[in-house]
């Protein structure tokens, strides 16, 4: 679909038709993101995802996560900061990068424009992945319902929200399969803590 797109976009000069490609280029990659949050999800339910755990040093993983996501969060009027770390822990890279990946991507799409993502590495009370954003934030007897597939806030205040509600439901999943514990806190801004130890 990708491929037959990008000759139909070749062969567009009208503008209005460039603008309709284009939308049509950003509903493909939702439906694609969507998909493969359904797969994965599907697969760690049925236990078929495999598991390769080896010492990961947090640092790089840190610095390609927020590197490739950073030109979304400018497009959202967004700043990422990065509190770099040295940390290295006992995980499944790809996995984790996958998590780290939706829970960032999660606080650049309900963050507030012209606010700020903090990412970095916890120490206390052993080594723990924190991504924080000043969005409004989840209420506390909500949490838990948020972390279950389809789980979303429908905010009378807020934008209507695209997706399936697939997002932090697919990183819990993935941080229990790993042995990670995440948690969701914060009333005025969300926070996602992942104890990775």
């Amino acid at each position: 679909m990708r491929l037959f797109l990008h000759l139909l976009q070749g062969r567009l000069s009208d503008p209005g038709q460039v603008e309709l490609a284009g939308r049509l280029e950003e509903a493909l990659e939702i439906g694609a993101a969507q998909m493969d949050a359904v797969l994965t999800l599907a697969s760690l339910a049925a236990g078929t995802a495999r598991v390769r755990r080896e010492q990961v040093p947090l640092g790089p993983l840190l610095d390609r996560v927020v590197g490739e996501l950073a030109p979304q969060a400018e497009a959202a009027g967004i700043r990422l900061r990065l509190v770099r770390s040295s940390v290295t822990v006992q995980t499944d890279p790809v996995m984790l990068d996958r998590l780290l990946r939706a829970v960032v991507e999660n606080a650049i799409h309900h963050g507030r424009r012209g606010g700020k993502v903090v990412i970095g590495v916890r120490r206390a009370g052993g080594p723990a992945l924190l991504v924080a954003d000043d969005g409004p934030g989840i209420p506390a007897d909500q949490r838990s319902r948020m972390l279950e597939p389809g789980g979303r806030l429908d905010r009378a205040d807020g934008p209507a929200r695209r997706g399936l509600g697939l997002g932090l439901a697919l990183t819990d999943h993935i941080a229990r399969s790993l042995d990670h514990d995440l948690m969701l806190g914060g009333d005025r801004g969300l926070s996602v803590l992942l104890r990775l130890g």
